[in-house]
C-alpha cells in the first residue's frame, strides 16, 4: 500500500509539472535552536548529563495549482533533521520527511500520503506556545523520560505520550475532511499499515502492518462571552486497539483556556499487551500505551508579539505504576517576522515500576526560531 500511495503521489506530480508555467511552487525553511540545562532530583542527579543542546532543521517545499475557484491541488515534502535531540522520533530517526497531496474540492478535502490522522489534526487542548507543549512534549529531550524511548530494539511506550490520537503518527493515510457546516467538519482516515517511527507502534511488533481507522469531529461556536473550540475523536487500531479523545478551550481578549482527555484500551484478545517479552527486540511492557490515558490543561495569554502559557500533563498506565506529570510554562516573543525568542521552565516527574526505571526534576529552556 505504501508502494502505491507513493507511485500515485509521483503521478499527481509529474501530471502537474505539465503545466509548471501555472504552478505556484513554494519554499520555506526553520531552524530552531534550544540550550536547556538540567536540575534533576538529588536520588536521579548522577544518571544523565545536566546541559543539552537541541537543534532542528526544516525544509517545506510545494507546488501549487488552482484549476478553478473550486479545485486546488498541492503536493508537498517537508524536510526534518536534527542534533541533540534525546527523542529521535523522525521517520528516519535523526531525520525524516513527510511527502502528500492535498486536493479541495466542492465536496471537502482529501489527503493521500505521510500526514497526521484527522483526530490528530482537530486536537483541541492546553494551549501551546511557541516550540513547547505538553503533547509529545518536547521537554523530554532535555529531562528523560523513561516511559517514552525511541531507541532501536528498546523502543518502548509505557504511557500515551499525547491526549492526541497519535499512535500511527505521519504513516501513509487517506484522508477526507468534509466541508464545514454550521461550524461543524468531520474527518476520517483509514491507515494501511500502523507503523511509523513518528508514532508509538514498535516496528517488531506482531501488529505493526495492521491497518487503522478514524473519525474525528471539529466544532466551533462564538457563544458571546467567548468563542469555543471543540474536538473528538475514536480510532480502532490493529483489530483490537480502540482510541477515544476529547478536547475543549475557550478564547477570549487574548486568554486562552483549554484541556483534553484521551483513553487507550484493547478490546479482544488477538494481541494483547506484552508483559514478559520472549522477543529480544521486543522490551517487556513496550506496547503498555494500548492501556492507558491522558489529561492535560492549561491557560494562555498573548499580547502584540508576546504570548505564555501554563500547563500540566499527565499520563498514567491503567495496570501498572508507570505515570508521567509535567508542569510547564512557556514563553515566546517574535522579535520580527524571521526571528523568535524562546523562554521555557519545566517540571517533570515520570514514574515506572520502579526506582531504576523512573526520573524526575526540573529544567530551564530558552533558545530562537530563525525563519525563511
Amino acid at each position: 500500500m505504501k508502494k502505491t500511495i507513493g507511485l500515485l503521489i509521483s503521478a499527481i506530480f509529474f501530471s502537474s509539472s505539465a503545466f509548471a508555467q501555472e504552478t505556484e511552487f513554494k519554499f520555506s525553511g526553520e531552524w530552531d535552536s534550544f540550550y536547556g540545562y538540567a536540575f534533576p532530583d538529588s536520588a536521579y542527579k548522577h544518571r544523565d548529563k545536566r546541559q543539552f543542546f537541541v537543534n532542528i532543521f526544516e525544509i517545506n517545499l510545494g507546488a501549487e495549482k488552482t484549476f478553478t475557484e473550486d479545485y486546488f491541488l498541492g503536493l508537498y515534502a517537508d524536510l526534518y533533521a536534527g542534533t541533540g535531540k534525546r527523542q529521535r522520533n523522525y521517520s528516519n530517526g535523526l531525520w525524516g520527511h513527510e511527502i502528500y497531496a492535498i486536493f479541495d474540492n466542492p465536496y471537502g478535502q482529501v489527503m493521500l500520503g505521510e500526514t497526521y490522522n484527522v483526530a490528530a489534526q482537530f486536537h483541541i487542548g492546553a494551549p501551546r506556545v511557541g516550540k513547547f507543549g505538553t503533547n509529545d512534549s518536547d521537554i523530554v529531550n532535555f529531562i528523560a523520560n523513561p516511559n517514552w524511548r525511541k531507541e532501536k530494539h528498546l523502543t518502548a511506550f509505557r504511557t500515551i505520550n499525547s491526549t492526541s490520537i497519535n499512535t500511527d503518527g505521519t504513516a501513509a493515510k487517506i484522508s477526507y475532511i468534509t466541508p464545514e457546516y454550521h461550524n461543524l467538519t468531520l474527518g476520517f482516515s483509514y491507515v494501511p499499515d500502523t507503523y511509523s517511527r513518528t508514532g508509538l507502534v514498535n516496528r517488531d511488533a506482531r501488529y505493526a502492518d495492521k491497518e487503522a481507522y478514524l473519525a474525528a469531529a471539529y466544532y466551533t461556536a462564538d457563544l458571546g462571552f467567548a468563542e469555543m473550540e471543540t474536538s473528538l475523536g475514536y480510532a480502532v487500531f490493529n483489530q483490537d486497539d480502540r482510541d477515544f479523545s476529547a478536547g475543549l478551550s475557550f478564547y477570549h481578549a487574548g486568554w486562552t483556556l483549554g484541556g483534553s482527555w484521551r483513553k487507550t484500551y484493547v478490546d479482544g484478545g488477538d494481541y494483547p499487551i506484552t508483559k514478559i517479552s520472549q522477543n529480544s527486540k521486543l522490551p517487556d511492557f513496550f506496547d503498555n500505551y494500548r492501556e492507558s490515558h491522558a489529561w492535560d490543561v492549561g491557560i494562555g495569554y498573548e499580547f502584540g508579539p508576546f504570548k505564555t502559557a501554563v500547563s500540566y500533563f499527565e499520563s498514567k498506565a491503567e495496570h501498572t505504576k508507570n505515570r508521567d506529570k509535567i508542569w510547564l510554562w512557556s514563553n515566546e516573543f517574535q522579535y520580527n517576522k524571521y526571528l523568535k525568542v524562546y523562554l521555557a521552565g519545566a517540571k517533570a516527574q515520570f514514574d515506572g515500576q520502579t526506582k531504576a526505571e523512573s526520573n524526575k526534576g526540573y529544567s530551564a529552556i530558552t533558545g530562537i526560531s530563525v525563519s525563511f
